[in-house]
């Protein structure tokens, strides 16, 4: 009967934290797009971020990001401007409590300019990171997110809840 007991009492204090956890958020991102090649300085992308996390720390979100400031490539003895472009689509898991931690697993575009020349692609894109909930209404997340094998986008965001 103890064993319940506390089981119920667990469960209990999972559900409100969950509660406070749960709703929908918008907010701002910045980062380094860290592009692993030769010669490269990443940009600096700025963002908008907007999603919902549900009761059980589930969700999902939608993030678009640009370079706000350029990198820089040594193409053939010139330097020419590096920017990415990123608009994707995740489902988000989400501990519970004020320090919590967050993973994500989506669909992402992106679109790489280097100089005239530009790509673009679709594929899957995975991040984690961790957060803070610094007032019931806002959020500090630090994030690492893996758009391409040799791009990663180290970020932090504010998020306001509502």
């Amino acid at each position: 009967m103890r064993k319940i007991a506390k089981g119920v009492a667990a469960l209990a204090l999972v559900c409100s934290s969950a509660a406070t956890a749960e709703g929908g958020y918008w907010g701002a991102t910045v980062g380094l797009m860290d592009i692993d090649q030769n010669n490269v300085d990443s940009p600096l992308n700025v963002g908008l971020r907007g999603g919902y996390t549900l009761p059980s720390g589930w969700g999902f979100e939608a993030e678009y990001t640009n370079s706000l400031i350029s990198g820089d490539a040594d193409v053939f003895d010139r330097d020419v401007d590096v920017d990415v472009q990123t608009l994707a689509g995740y489902g988000t898991y989400r501990t519970y409590g004020d320090l919590y931690f967050k993973g994500r697993l989506g669909l992402l575009y992106e679109d790489v300019s280097v100089g005239r020349f530009s790509e673009d692609d679709t594929g899957i894109s995975l991040g984690a990171g961790v957060g803070f909930n610094y007032t019931p209404n806002t959020n500090v997340e630090l994030e690492y997110t893996m758009i391409e094998e040799d791009i990663g986008f180290w970020s932090g965001t504010v998020t306001l809840n509502f």
